[in-house]
């Protein structure tokens, strides 16, 4: 019988398969990949959520570059949060375990502090639609 307990970093569901088609002895826990409102990874997320392994969000905050965009913005106010909760909390809802990174130990504290609010469904699609590649169609 395979052990559970190994963690990767695999960016499609045929790499993946591939992988536990090998039959490893230790199987895959978690699977770390970029995933954020602009990035789903839809694909990828959903193969390892029905495989049983855990989604590790690497760079959830989107390395501060969207924090702006007028989406985020408008659903952080509606929300009493900032951009950077609100994209933790996007994260968690999916499923996902989020590894915000900051130097700054006032972001730190503020991004862990999202267990205060839930994204209403509507609006989850809403940051879901920001996906560029699903927009661009690359």
């Amino acid at each position: 019988m395979p052990l559970a307990g190994s963690g990767l970093c695999t960016d499609t569901p045929v790499q993946l398969q591939e992988l536990l088609d090998s039959k490893p002895r230790i199987l895959p826990a978690v699977n770390q990949i970029e995933v954020h409102p602009f990035n789903t990874r839809t694909d990828i997320s959903s193969f390892c959520q029905e495989q049983g392994i855990v989604v590790e969000a690497y760079a959830p905050l989107v390395r501060a570059l969207r924090m702006k965009t007028p989406k985020i913005v408008s659903l952080s106010k509606k929300y009493s949060c900032t951009p950077g909760q609100l994209l933790v909390r996007w994260s968690l809802q999916h499923g996902y375990v989020p590894l915000p990174k900051s130097v700054k130990k006032d972001r730190i504290v503020e991004n862990a502090g999202v267990g205060g609010f839930n994204i209403e469904d509507a609006d989850m699609r809403a940051m879901d639609g920001l996906d560029e590649y699903l927009v661009t169609g690359e």
